[in-house]
């Protein structure tokens, strides 16, 4: 009687790889798709209204370094040259072009993005969040992405987006803002500012 007794447990154990294995491609595919999702800010066409803020305070015992805002204009815009203060920040200006490729680099950094479909403000530099991370925020006609890196790999992080930005003035400020926050920047000296810039 026991003899004829089948198991079947082969097939069930079959069974349930291949269901692991469908499970397993189904959860790579929604992670895929989310990962698409989340570039929808990074992605978007640039143009005047596309603005990104880096903001980041290792402490806040002697010193505040205002965020650094990064503006799109046209190639021959005399703003190219300056870099003002504002409440927000620091502003500085670069072409379409380096934004898009400021972006690229941004979204090769694979940091998670928290984005919304409101093109919000940057708000005031007081109340900016900052300290003891890399906060950055991404303003652009599609909406507003933030997302933030944490304090051991800001200076790399931030080095690896040195290539996107052609703009002189754009290019000392951005390395004097890693410069002031601890971060080596090779071949830069703070002292050698040139006179013609505003």
């Amino acid at each position: 009687m026991a003899s004829q007794i089948k198991c079947g447990c082969g097939r069930g154990r079959a069974k349930a790889k291949i269901g692991i294995v469908v499970l397993m491609l189904i959860l790579t595919t929604l992670g895929s798709s989310q990962a698409v999702g989340k570039s929808r800010i990074l992605s978007a066409s640039v143009d005047e209204k596309t603005g990104v803020r880096f903001f980041y305070q290792h402490d806040i015992k002697d010193h505040f370094y205002p965020p650094l805002i990064f503006r799109v204009v046209a190639p021959d815009d005399g703003r190219r040259n300056a870099a003002p203060l504002g409440p927000e920040g620091r502003y500085v200006s670069v072409t379409e072009t380096e934004m898009h490729d400021l972006l690229e680099r941004l979204w090769q950094l694979h940091i998670s993005w928290k984005e919304s479909d409101t093109a919000e403000a940057f708000g005031p530099s007081y109340k900016a969040k900052g300290v003891g991370f890399l906060d950055i925020t991404i303003v652009s006609p599609k909406g507003t992405a933030r997302g933030s890196v944490g304090s051991g790999d800001v200076c790399e992080g931030l080095k690896s987006l040195d290539s996107a930005v052609k703009t002189p003035r754009a290019l000392w400020e951005f390395q004097m803002y890693r410069w002031f926050d601890g971060c080596t920047v090779p071949g830069f000296d703070p002292k050698k500012y040139p006179d013609h810039w505003e």
